[in-house]
């Protein structure tokens, strides 16, 4: 086989292909890419056995083929040629060739067998709706931060994915926080998510990256897998097996202590007073009072920083503690000028919305000290 290609359009799919590659794998094949040629086509597969990804770009072809080379340097190669076109040819002297027209730049890299490459589901028939792409990339955004980390939660470590009505709604917790987002998608109820879908933080994060580049995306959930289709390839992953928590349970019924503030000033503030916070829980005090709050971050023996904020609350002073991290990433991903927090009991979530965040809740604990 003997390819010609543009590199622009090779080093595209790459980068989505090397990033499914799983490098850290005690299965040398899991960190390759999979390299079929025909009829004018290069396909890329790659898969960590989770997360499957299959790419294809227009070549200039001679004969056909099949080889797996390593993801990841197979991506540094073509990420730093110079040229605006390459040849890919293999099998030469046991490897692949890559160089440029003139054989001035040649690469040699080792294949491993394609039939080691584990096989990709077949999605030919799956039902699909369409999404813009903008849609999706903001509705990861705003629920990706809230994930759980920790593998061992295994439920929480990645985003539900369910309908409300003829909303497409996604939905994130670690248990601490909690961030729920819906956006109306035309035909999502040919979607089977009654029950509603985990789809892996890994995979999450790659479905996010695919929609910031694409104008529209397709989206179908077939054999445990979530599919998600673009103009330049297919990303498969597969469902997490377990029990997304009763999220509903957690959303305060009746309303707390409504305190309205600038989303930038308090960010501002609580960034500088949290350094001098503990470093491990990152806690703040909030002093609640008619027209003000003040913030209190104790580093114990390193000591205090305060600040006050003037803010909107008319109701009697109280005190409570919040992380100041989880307040933050909810900040961070919100585009209203003025948000409200929901504020109840210590053992009850703070509520956070905005009038530039339709569709947006964010719930956040507060911390006992």
């Amino acid at each position: 086989m003997k390819a010609v290609i543009e590199r622009e359009k090779l080093l595209k799919i790459l980068n989505r292909v090397q990033a499914v590659a799983d490098r850290k794998s005690s299965m040398a094949i899991l960190s390759t890419v999979l390299v079929e040629g025909r009829e004018n086509v290069l396909s890329l597969s790659a898969t960590d056995l989770e997360i499957g990804y299959r790419g294809e770009v227009p070549v200039e072809m001679e004969g056909e083929g099949a080889f797996c080379l390593p993801a990841r340097k197979f991506y540094e190669i073509v990420r730093n040629f110079p040229r605006e076109t390459l040849i890919l040819e293999g099998e030469v002297e046991g490897g692949v060739e890559i160089r440029d027209l003139d054989q001035d730049i040649t690469y040699r890299l080792s294949t491993f067998a394609p039939e080691d490459f584990p096989s990709l589901p077949d999605i030919s028939g799956e039902t699909v709706v369409e999404v813009p792409g903008e849609t999706l990339e903001e509705m990861l955004e705003k629920t990706l931060y809230a994930a759980a980390t920790d593998e061992a939660r295994y439920a929480l470590s990645g985003i539900l994915v369910t309908r409300e009505g003829e909303n497409l709604r996604l939905v994130a917790t670690d248990g601490h926080r909690l961030s729920l987002v819906d956006r109306e998608v035309p035909g999502v109820e040919v979607l089977p998510l009654e029950e509603g879908v985990i789809v892996p933080r890994k995979a999450a994060q790659e479905i996010k990256r695919i929609a910031s580049e694409e104008v529209v995306v397709r989206l179908g959930i077939q054999d445990h897998h979530f599919v998600v289709s673009s103009t330049e390839g297919i990303l498969l992953a597969r469902l997490i097996e377990g029990q997304f928590p009763d999220y509903r349970a957690v959303i305060p019924r009746d309303p707390g202590r409504r305190v309205l503030v600038h989303r930038e000033r308090l960010a501002e503030a609580l960034k500088r007073v949290s350094l001098l916070a503990s470093d491990k829980y990152r806690v703040v005090r909030f002093d609640f009072a008619p027209g003000e709050v003040v913030l209190t971050g104790s580093g114990g023996e390193l000591g205090e920083a305060r600040e006050r904020l003037p803010l909107s609350y008319e109701g009697d002073p109280f005190t409570i503690n919040f992380n100041a991290r989880y307040l933050l990433d909810v900040f961070n991903v919100m585009e209203s000028e003025e948000v409200e927090l929901d504020i109840g009991s210590e053992r009850t979530p703070c509520r956070i919305t905005g009038p530039e965040d339709p569709g947006f809740l964010a719930l956040v604990m507060p911390m006992a000290v």
